[in-house]
């Protein structure tokens, strides 16, 4: 009886070993595999180290989707947006010139001419431009940049709506509601209706300036769809819009941006 009683306490000290070293794993990060990427890219643990990665010289063919940070630290606001978006285009435009990778710009250097898409993904954090970002910004629309910058309902319940920044970035531009025939909705894929996720608009806004938009403005949450394929986390509250419309209207953003 004593040694089955031993038995016994040892595998009980063995259990309670086995569940302090995995809960030591799991509060240092070394989760299983599967749960730290997606698509081969680490998402959570390496946002902060993405966020200042030093933009890539491209190749004389190569374009960039890149992407603004501006308040937060890291990219942990839909960190895979970018990445799927990319990604999609490439797939779908079979396109090699695409960048394949992630690029990162702030409106603090120069190097935001480089790169004529821009992507922001709205932060939880207010967007209040200072006057040499504004500036900035406004230099990079003149000269033939374009710039999606896109929110959701879930955002809006952190901070005010960013649209009444973008109306400052070019005041001599005129702000319109895209109209449905409007080529961003024809080429190269036919998006006959923009559906509106909870909060959102069944319209896109945006910048006309010297004959072409150079900003477009969403509350219909794309970025939420493009962060939400092939991710394992929890969706966003704002009940994104469907990945086929998504990704079409990505991929002619893009195309638009590179033709206009």
């Amino acid at each position: 009886m004593n040694q089955k009683a031993s038995v016994a306490r040892f595998l009980s000290l063995l259990v309670l070993c086995l569940i302090i070293l995995s809960a030591a794993a799991v509060m240092s990060g070394n989760q299983p595999e599967e749960t730290k990427s997606v698509g081969g890219e680490p998402f959570l643990e390496r946002t902060k180290e993405l966020a200042y990665l030093k933009p890539p010289k491209l190749k004389p063919h190569q374009v960039a989707i890149a992407r603004l940070r501006l308040r937060e630290d890291t990219l942990r606001v839909d960190p895979m947006a970018d990445l799927n978006l990319i990604a999609a285009v490439r797939e779908r435009l079979k396109w090699s010139h695409l960048y394949p990778e992630r690029v990162v710009l702030t409106l603090d250097g120069e190097d935001l001419f480089r790169f004529p898409f821009l992507l922001f993904v709205s932060e939880h954090q207010p967007m209040n431009l200072t006057t040499a970002e504004r500036e900035k910004l406004r230099n990079f629309l003149r000269r033939g940049g374009f710039l999606f910058a896109s929110e959701c309902d879930a955002k809006l319940r952190l901070r005010p709506s960013i649209k009444s920044e973008l109306l400052t970035i070019v005041p001599e531009g005129k702000w319109i509601r895209l109209p449905h025939d409007h080529t961003i909705y024809r080429v190269p894929y036919k998006v006959k209706i923009v559906p509106a996720g909870k909060g959102g608009r069944t319209f896109h806004e945006g910048v006309l300036l010297n004959g072409r938009v150079c900003l477009v403005f969403s509350q219909n949450a794309e970025e939420c769809s493009w962060q939400s394929w092939k991710w394992m986390g929890p969706r966003c509250a704002c009940w994104p819009p469907d990945f086929d419309y998504a990704f079409a209207f990505g991929v002619n953003l893009f195309y638009y941006s590179l033709t206009h």
